[in-house]
């Protein structure tokens, strides 16, 4: 997991009266602190406590505070985690890398075509798959397009086939394609504490134990396997996607078995 700030005014002003109470900052300047630093969290800091405490120093010192010892801004990242004003949040697959190689759809024909992408306009690392933007160039028309990810698809991930992870080789639950397989757990490893001995996700029928989090799952691919974790977070997998149908019913898969399904199959010799 990482960790990002909570937002909203009411964060605003309990982050604002923190500010006040533990380093005396006046009014005006801890709402300047606190608008800056939420600008300087765009990009995710992580989930390190010093990591935290010396970017809020920085901002603070920035917006015209008196310098303070680390231990105070550490004793501040403490106290905004109790109050929740730094909370928990999903880790994404990383951005698509200017000059990857996608195929995209263009939009005078609703046809897919090789393209690559030229820029990105919205990626910062807390931002989810379905929220990212780009601009892609078509390689045949050099036409260029500005594309949410979800409507992209990895052409490196399209052809890595193989997996050293494999279990077996058989048909593949999402794609229907015949290769080797890898066991995705429909409910993730990472979440498994949020369940074991609690109530399992809405829709998931079984017991909250160890045996059955680890053996609830589907084998699939190693291209679907990356597309799912790509499309969600560990955690919207296992509270939203988290059955055969769930996942088979999403837009973005429907629209990469769609394509998937019809390459060629190349395994490795």
């Amino acid at each position: 997991m990482m960790w990002s700030l909570a937002e909203g005014p009411r964060s605003e002003r309990a982050f604002a009266a923190l500010l006040r109470e533990q380093l005396g900052a006046a009014e005006s300047a801890a709402d300047l602190v606190v608008a800056s630093f939420a600008a300087a969290c765009d990009e995710a800091i992580g989930w390190d406590e010093t990591a935290w405490a010396c970017a809020l120093r920085d901002t603070a010192l920035e917006c015209g505070l008196p310098d303070e010892e680390l231990g105070v801004f550490s004793d501040l990242v403490s106290a905004l985690r109790r109050q929740r004003l730094i909370v928990d949040a999903p880790v994404y697959a990383p951005p698509l890398a200017v000059g990857t190689r996608v195929l995209a759809v263009l939009e005078e024909d609703g046809q897919w075509h090789d393209a690559v992408v030229s820029a990105q306009l919205d990626v910062r690392a807390a931002t989810p798959p379905s929220a990212r933007r780009y601009r892609v160039v078509f390689s045949e028309f050099g036409k260029p397009q500005e594309v949410e990810e979800s409507e992209l698809v990895d052409v490196d991930a399209v052809v890595s086939d193989d997996d050293e992870g494999s279990e077996r080789e058989g048909e593949c639950e999402m794609c229907a394609r015949s290769l080797p397989l890898t066991f995705h757990h429909l409910i993730p490893k990472e979440t498994h504490g949020r369940f074991l001995g609690k109530a399992l996700p809405v829709g998931v029928r079984g017991e909250p134990t160890r045996l059955f989090l680890g053996s609830y799952g589907m084998s699939i691919c190693r291209p679907c396997h990356t597309h799912l974790h790509r499309i969600a977070s560990n955690d919207e997998l296992a509270d939203s996607l988290n059955t055969p149908l769930r996942i088979a019913s999403h837009p973005d898969v429907q629209r990469f078995v769609a394509f998937i399904g019809k390459q060629r199959v190349r395994l490795r010799a």
